[in-house]
């Protein structure tokens, strides 16, 4: 769903202008189209930019993890609906998997949904249009690559990837009821009106994984390893502390910082 430049220019013309802090963002930040060294903590970096915009607009992400080589396929997906999408600029939504620890092809194939209001649809009619928008990207993992590290390799703002999704959220909203909204708890049954053009582009090298988001990525990668109890990591906090409580505090605030979804190892 793009649109042609002559398009977008005859769209500026006519004033359909599009204001940057409308556009919801959502881009798969890491990995690229590039290749990494092998690790079996491999993550997988979903970004919301702008996320207030998705406040009203029940998102949903999942993907798939598949062998290009192979027919080993892992189908994973994002917990969304309670995410308080005011509480930062960029959202991260991010995971952890052990797929990745070998040489190999790789495809990421991801599917956004999204709801939007339809404004015309008379009352007690269709009034939620359902929106899903499905995206991949290949890389390659090599022993030869250097060590792996998030934060570097997003660093190049003109990389080479694959074009992300941009929905024009405008501040029209819609009461809609229960049966109908399955939004999380900070959308009070509430939908926002979508603009269908013109068409915002993306750009998925824009967003980058800094030294505090990987941070609080791997605070959360080590939470989730405290927490299964097995196999626990020397770095894991002694639970009769008396210094636990506040070892707790610093990593909420710490995952605060970027919204962190969580962890999980296949």
């Amino acid at each position: 769903m793009h649109i042609s430049t002559t398009i977008w220019m005859l769209a500026a013309c006519l004033g359909s202008v599009i204001n940057a802090s409308d556009i919801l963002e959502v881009n798969l930040v890491f990995p690229r189209n590039e290749t990494y060294a092998p690790n079996d903590t491999f993550p997988v970096v979903f970004a919301f930019k702008n996320s207030e915009r998705a406040r009203y607009l029940n998102p949903s992400l999942s993907y798939s993890l598949r062998d290009e080589d192979g027919d080993t396929v892992y189908s994973l997906w994002h917990e969304l609906h309670w995410v308080n999408w005011t509480d930062q600029e960029t959202y991260f939504a991010f995971k952890y998997s052990s797929a990745f620890r070998t040489e190999g092809r790789w495809r990421v194939l991801w599917t956004l949904g999204w709801d939007s209001c339809n404004v015309e649809s008379p009352e007690y009619g269709n009034e939620v249009i359902s929106n899903t928008t499905t995206m991949s990207t290949v890389f390659t993992t090599s022993n030869s690559a250097p060590k792996l590290d998030p934060v570097a390799a997003t660093a190049n703002k003109t990389c080479t990837g694959q074009p992300g999704v941009a929905i024009n959220v405008t501040d029209k909203t819609k009461s809609i009821g229960i049966a109908q909204w399955e939004g999380g708890k900070y959308t009070n049954h509430t939908c926002a009106v979508v603009a269908a053009s013109p068409t915002p582009s993306t750009n998925p090298c824009r967003t980058q994984i800094d030294n505090n988001t990987l941070a609080s990525m791997e605070a959360s990668k080590l939470a989730s390893y405290c927490d299964l109890h097995f196999n626990e990591p020397a770095e894991c906090p002694d639970k009769k502390s008396a210094a636990q409580p506040l070892a707790v505090a610093g990593l909420s605030c710490l995952l605060g910082l970027t919204g962190a979804l969580g962890f999980f190892l296949v």
